[in-house]
């Protein structure tokens, strides 16, 4: 029961380690190029996070989204002295003081009741002359910095009338809504005796009206306002005021009687402060006066006309809401990971195909040797040659080295000489741009003997990791076993115990991949040449001595094991060889030189 509940829960097991090979004894190969790169890419990466980490606290990023609704009943909208500010004009000199018409300024409220009968109620705005602080402060309660100095002094708008102080416009609803609020702005003919008790004009003569609209043709009523633009995206400073002087309407008198409606809409900006998951949601009103919500009617004037112009302020249906926010840190950390996971995808392609290049290079070049071979007689001359050597007695010039060095002097000019030519025999394969640019175009470009050597070697790797071919070799060793013991043996060869690791020094078999490695890491680190491992060299020394001493001088040896001997004597490397036996014959040499004199001195 606990085995299979174990076993259950290994299967579901959402944390299992994947199962690799190792390369230079570490599960991932890397290279100079490799993190010379990651640094770039890291340095690169630092940048892009410092400026996005730096916009982020200083709120430099932000999202949103726009929405329009639609009411027939749109709720009150108030425009004051806090939120809006107009003037008004007939554009003529001295309208303030000798106007050719009055302006008067109406808030009318019509009331719906349910059997449809309309009640009206009309509440007069007095009006006043124009006063800059009124305009500047407007964008002051809007929180912009901003002045209206120059527009205000070059158009002369002092001499312009606005709504008294403490005004208040109330747009609400429409024809139709229980509840309709509007503005009615009317050109009437001047009186003097004028109903507000802020502005008591005096009226231009009929002459001083008469002799304007023949030199212009037409009168005309000019409304400015402070109007809002808002830019969403910009961070700060979103809204910008500014001075509308687009309404104008011209009228003549008893012939041209104009008629418009304006409308404003009201924008709800949803402001989202948090920087965290959360909201924290600030709201602003904003009046706005979009220039497609206008409706102008142009008639034909009579006679028994009062009002020349006429100006309807109203409350439109549409009411725009704008949702910010900053960015937050969930998004910018998905950004950051996004952009990095495209470096690496972009890099890394170049990055990870150098790297695997330069790792099946080295393989390749530890696993084979490599060798031109440019016709069959000069293989057969390299073959005798071979064979010269290894039929040959001591070279002459070791000969002379026996004459003056010590045994362990020779042995490490040996052994120094031997590594030279172990560096000379093979012809490894060398990374370079060539044989980049050749595996990337598919062998197209720079196809040369370096390029060829690594396709081979590629090949022959390909075909030792096969899985069958592993199977296959795995297979093969237990046909040997079975070949050369016998069942009871390969029952107990079967329990022999598992290799030992304990705290202290590893005693290993040395191999000949220890000396490629000797000779790589004196390379890269520039150590001299004439620091060799002479432990290894003993090492072989004394195990080249015991295999020939047991062949030659143990006549009862198995056979079978002369024959293993023999071969193996034969099979390593023919310089290998050669150094083994001529540092043999001189140790030999050298200990009968030494019995020798010890018996001439016993005679003596």
């Amino acid at each position: 029961m606990i085995n299979s509940l174990q076993k259950g829960l290994e299967k579901i097991d959402i944390f299992g380690q994947t199962i690799t090979l190792n390369m230079n004894k570490n599960a991932n190969y890397t290279t100079s190029f490799g993190g010379f790169s990651s640094i770039l890419i890291i340095c690169l990466l630092s940048i892009i996070f410092f400026s996005n980490i730096s916009d982020f606290f200083s709120r430099e990023n932000v999202f949103y989204d726009t929405q329009t609704t639609f009411s027939n009943d749109p709720h009150e909208m108030v425009m004051n002295d806090s939120n809006a500010m107009f003037a008004l004009s007939i554009d003529q000199s001295n309208f303030t003081t000798n106007p050719f018409f009055n302006i008067s300024v109406e808030q009318r409220i019509y009331t719906r009741s349910l059997d449809g009968s309309l009640n009206k109620t009309t509440i007069q705005i007095p009006l006043q002359p124009c006063m800059l602080d009124r305009f500047n402060n407007v964008v002051l309660n809007q929180g912009i910095d901003l002045d209206f100095n120059d527009e205000f002094n070059y158009l002369g708008m002092n001499k312009w009338l606005c709504p008294a102080q403490n005004y208040k416009f109330q747009l609400e609803g429409t024809y139709s809504s229980e509840i309709f609020k509007f503005i009615k702005i009317v050109v009437t003919g001047c009186k003097n005796n004028s109903n507000s008790s802020y502005w008591n004009p005096k009226c231009a003569d009929e002459l001083q009206k008469n002799n304007y609209l023949k030199s212009e043709g037409q009168f005309k009523l000019q409304v400015f306002q402070i109007n809002t633009m808002i830019n969403p995206q910009q961070a700060r400073n979103y809204k910008t005021m500014y001075l509308d002087s687009d309404m104008y309407f011209s009228f003549v008198p008893y012939k041209l009687a104009r008629l418009a409606n304006v409308y404003y809409r009201q924008y709800l900006v949803n402001n989202d402060q948090s920087l965290l998951p959360y909201q924290d949601i600030k709201t602003e009103e904003v009046i706005i006066r979009k220039a497609e919500d206008f409706r102008d009617l142009t008639e034909l004037g009579r006679d028994t006309d009062n009002n020349f112009a006429t100006l309807y302020l109203r409350r439109s249906p549409f009411t725009e809401i704008i949702n910010r926010n900053y960015q937050k840190v969930g998004d910018l950390l998905s950004y950051l990971g996004g952009f990095m996971q495209i470096l690496k995808v972009i890099f890394g392609f170049f990055i990870a195909f150098y790297n695997r290049t330069s790792m099946l290079i080295e393989l390749s070049n530890k696993l084979y040797d490599f060798k031109e071979v440019t016709n069959r007689s000069f293989l057969r001359k390299v073959a005798l040659s071979q064979k010269t050597e290894q039929r040959g007695s001591i070279p002459d010039e070791i000969s002379n080295k026996l004459q003056n060095l010590q045994n362990t002097d020779l042995e490490k000019a040996e052994w120094k000489q031997f590594i030279d030519k172990l560096l000379e025999r093979s012809q490894p394969i060398r990374l370079n741009i060539k044989i980049l640019i050749n595996q990337m175009s598919c062998g197209y470009f720079f196809n040369n003997n370096n390029s060829e050597f690594f396709t081979k070697a590629m090949l022959k790797i390909n075909s030792e990791l096969d899985l069958h071919n592993i199977l296959h070799q795995l297979q093969e060793i237990t046909k040997l076993k079975s070949v050369l013991l016998q069942k009871p043996q390969i029952i107990l060869f079967n329990f022999t115990p598992k290799p030992i690791i304990t705290l202290g020094q590893d005693h290993t078999v040395p191999t000949r991949l220890e000396v490629a490695e000797d000779l790589n890491k004196q390379s890269y680190i520039k150590a001299s040449a004439n620091q060799l491992n002479e432990e290894l060299f003993a090492s072989l020394q004394e195990a080249y001595k015991m295999v020939t001493e047991e062949m030659e001088d143990s006549p009862n040896i198995n056979p079978c094991q002369r024959t293993i001997n023999f071969k193996l004597t034969k099979q390593i490397d023919s310089e290998l060889g050669k150094l083994l036996k001529n540092v043999r014959l001189s140790s030999y040499k050298i200990n009968e030189s030494n019995n020798n004199n010890e018996i001439q001195e016993d005679h003596t």
